[in-house]
């Protein structure tokens, strides 16, 4: 990727953040969650426009709501693969182009792509990661935080962008705790099953 803009994140959580522009550090987007009768996240840009806003659900696919447009379901949005350990979401953005986030497991990073062009990401989130000076056997001095890079055609679908990395990331992390959540429970029950000595 070359030309690459920088979206950095205030806090690296896909929930609750701002959203900066990583040359100039202003203010793109504020990402909000409510917690009440539902829960919802809302995309704000700076002006305070919402640009997408979502109701989470337990069981079913959270219900999107994208610009004005009518709330639909995230699986009808983002269309994951059926292949398993393909790890992919689908999507179109507002010409119809179509579109792949790659990276949608466990562990791993995203990286958009158009599909006219599947080698190069038209955007790549960066995790957060601490950085040392000197020993890295110390307290990390310093965090670098999560950044979403884009090219320039990553520009010209920002915001489509954005909140389906958002979304992605919120299920992504969910999916990966409950990952780690298993195999420590796996761990633990292998470890009482042993006999003690």
């Amino acid at each position: 990727m070359t030309d690459l803009y920088e979206l950095t994140f205030e806090h690296d959580n896909p929930c609750n953040t701002t959203i900066f522009d990583g040359e100039t550090g202003k203010i793109l987007y504020q990402v909000v969650t409510e917690h009440g009768k539902n829960t919802v996240t809302r995309v704000d840009k700076a002006d305070g426009e919402t640009i997408a806003s979502w109701v989470w659900r337990d069981i079913l696919p959270d219900i999107i709501t994208i610009g004005n447009g009518k709330p639909l379901s995230v699986g009808s949005w983002l269309k994951k693969s059926l292949v398993p350990l393909k790890n992919t979401v689908a999507l179109k953005d507002h010409r119809g182009r179509s579109l792949t986030w790659k990276g949608n497991g466990p562990g791993l990073s995203l990286e958009l792509f158009l599909d006219e062009d599947s080698t190069r990401p038209v955007a790549r989130f960066c995790k957060s990661r601490p950085v040392w000076n000197g020993n890295q056997y110390t307290t990390p001095t310093t965090t670098e935080p999560a950044r979403l890079l884009m090219d320039n055609r990553g520009l010209e679908i920002q915001e489509i962008a954005v909140v389906s990395f958002l979304v992605l990331e919120k299920s992504r992390r969910a999916g990966e705790k409950s990952t780690l959540n298993r195999a420590n429970n796996n761990t633990w029950m292998l470890q009482s099953a042993l006999p003690v000595s």
